[in-house]
């Protein structure tokens, strides 16, 4: 930063200035952000100072409001509407201090825009491994591209959303920030790296940004801070920070005696919580650590779990604590990295180093693992400073409300197996499968997904690709449509291990069918023969109907497994459309993107 060349341009004599350069080059950002924030509250107590300056006051405050006037442009990629949340947050807290603001999806902003912008807040989620959201493509890549131009006249920060259970935690948000510095923007303040748990640290990322955007707490009309602090005004009273402690009422298992897999259906009761959802919306659920489990990681330790402990909860015993507030599985990279930090470990270092011995390391280990590979004697506090917080599972919700009233209901696959030398569960699955029942509460909350929702006209064809407990939302899909009492055509795409036992709510698909809520169901059950078959195999099949039904205006969905069936999915999407189409595999591609973009292909993947 050229402190000297902006002095000059400011109300200052040549003394004054070299002064004041004098002073501030030596300062690094924080510094001067403090020194701001510092400047701002002496000028709201200094009216009859001001007004000695030379200028009339009346000119400053045009001057001030000239400055903020600069407009910031918002950019939002997001995969289930966090992102997108957030720039609408962050647009209403500028507006307030007389910023003026444009907030735009990636998919629609025009890249060549770029050279219009001054101010840039860029706020995006990583999706699958280390790839940016669909709509955030077009604009990733030119950025990485030849044809990027000069941003040297952008002052700009990331927000980056992620989760730290991933080896590529935040990996857009970081490619965005690198690609917009290399291309001569500013950054104003750091890149603000968020894992699941966002709220707090994006609300902190927000009220620095626009302090420092515009140079002022005071917005210069009232005199009075205008940055929001406090929590933004929730429709509903319990979130993620604040869950409802919902009832179980109903648990069942829904797979037949003998089958490889288990998967429960829960019904939970929110009466009294205000809690609101639609069809395509999450459940975030909090589980707790199984008690042997911690048994044996206060053992390897050499702690008793009677100690008391600062958690993030407050504070608690050091078992409690490692019960609800924290996670000893599964294993993450912020994991390895802080206990490699405070233990020194030349093992830690060697895997850290490269990120495919990160991802042959992590697979199937939890902390226990961890503790007895390599073992320190910890103190409490010490023990919690390397775990994760208890972060939600999100589970897909698998009911409409205007069918269920007060209740909400989940389909889980319980996680189950064998790793080094033990048996291992899924955190969350195993506690709604193993520790809760009946009568029990579990800590949960409603997380919205802007971008996986039925269409607005209830006539529109929708196809649907659920294998497993991915058929959850389609179950809500036609829930709403029954009561709505709207018959739009409907494609269920369904595959799971065996016929007789994993087909999921079999009889009330067939029913959907026999009403006419349900139009068509095709089925594919991958060990009932020798060859595997897939739900893709069966999309291939009937690949020239799937197709005018999408040159119909259908609308896509599919919802499960992000690492293998959703690519599987997505290839045979595109091969039908090649074929079907009769074009080249880039206009497919084309064809896919426009379906990605105008919403008419949208994913539930995890």
């Amino acid at each position: 930063m050229n402190i000297k060349k902006g002095l000059e341009r400011g109300p200052f004599n040549d003394t004054q200035a070299e002064k004041l350069n004098e002073a501030l080059s030596g300062l690094d950002s924080g510094q001067l952000q403090w020194l701001s924030g510092y400047f701002s509250g002496i000028g709201q107590g200094s009216t009859a100072t001001m007004e000695t300056v030379d200028q009339p006051p009346v000119a400053s405050k045009n001057a001030a409001s000239e400055s903020q006037a600069e407009k910031l442009n918002i950019l939002f990629g997001s995969h289930t509407g966090n992102s997108e949340g957030l720039a609408y947050s962050l647009a209403s807290k500028a507006k307030e201090m007389g910023i003026e603001t444009e907030v735009s999806d990636m998919a629609s902003f025009k890249p060549r825009n770029l050279k219009k912008i001054t101010n840039l807040a860029v706020i995006v989620s990583t999706h699958g491994l280390g790839e940016p959201p669909v709509q955030a493509e077009d604009l990733y890549h030119f950025l990485h591209s030849k044809k990027a131009p000069d941003l040297s006249h952008v002052r700009f920060s990331v927000l980056a959303l992620g989760d730290s259970s991933y080896v590529d935690f935040c990996q857009t948000g970081k490619d965005f920030d690198n690609a917009l510095g290399k291309l001569g923007a500013q950054c104003v303040i750091d890149r603000q790296d968020c894992d699941v748990d966002y709220e707090e640290d994006a609300q902190a990322w927000q009220q620095t940004f626009l302090q420092v955007l515009s140079k002022s707490v005071d917005a210069g009309s009232t005199g009075e801070t205008q940055i929001n602090t406090a929590v933004p005004v929730r429709e509903q009273k319990y979130s993620r920070n604040n869950p409802f402690e919902a009832t179980i009422l109903e648990k069942v298992r829904l797979n037949g005696r003998g089958s490889s897999k288990e998967n429960i259906h829960l019904e939970l009761d929110l009466e009294g919580s205000g809690l609101q959802y639609e069809p395509g919306d999450a459940l975030g659920v909090y589980g707790a650590n199984p008690p042997l489990l911690i048994e044996k990681v206060l053992g390897a330790a050499n702690l008793s779990g009677n100690e008391k402990v600062q958690s993030h909860k407050g504070e608690k015993s050091l078992k409690e604590a490692l019960t609800y507030d924290y996670e000893l599985t599964p294993l993450s990279r912020v994991n390895l990295s802080k206990y490699e930090e405070l233990t020194g470990s030349s093992m830690l270092k060697e895997v850290l180093s490269d990120n495919m011995k990160i991802l042959e390391y992590l697979p199937g280990r939890d902390f226990l693992d961890l503790l007895e590979e390599e073992p320190h004697t910890f103190e409490a506090n010490e023990l919690l400073s390397v775990l994760r917080k208890n972060t939600p599972r999100m589970y897909s919700i698998a009911s409409s409300q205007d069918a269920v009233e007060d209740e909400v209901h989940l389909c889980v696959s319980v996680v189950r197996y064998s790793a080094f030398g033990r048996q291992k569960e899924g955190h969350c699955s195993a506690t709604l499968a193993d520790r809760l029942q009946v009568d029990d509460k579990v800590k949960v909350f409603v997380d919205k997904n802007s971008r996986f929702k039925l269409p607005t006209d209830p006539e529109t064809p929708v196809i649907m690709v659920g294998p497993g407990t991915g058929v959850a939302p389609f179950r809500a899909f036609m829930q709403h449509r029954e009561v709505s009492e709207k018959k739009g055509p409907s494609w269920l795409f369904f595959g799971d291990r065996n016929f007789t036992t994993d087909f999921l709510y079999q009889t009330e698909w067939q029913q959907y069918l026999r009403e006419g809520i349900l139009t068509k169901a095709d089925v594919a059950f991958s060990r009932d023969q020798e060859q595997r078959y897939y739900v893709q195999h069966r999309m291939m099949e009937k690949g020239k109907e799937l197709y005018d039904w999408l040159e119909k205006g259908a609308h896509f969905y599919v919802c499960g497994d992000a690492k293998k069936m959703a690519k599987d999915v997505d290839l045979a999407l595109r091969e039908i459309i090649q074929q079907q189409g009769g074009v080249t595999p880039e206009k497919a591609e084309e064809y896919v993107k426009y379906l990605q973009v105008s919403k008419r292909y949208q994913s539930d993947v995890y």
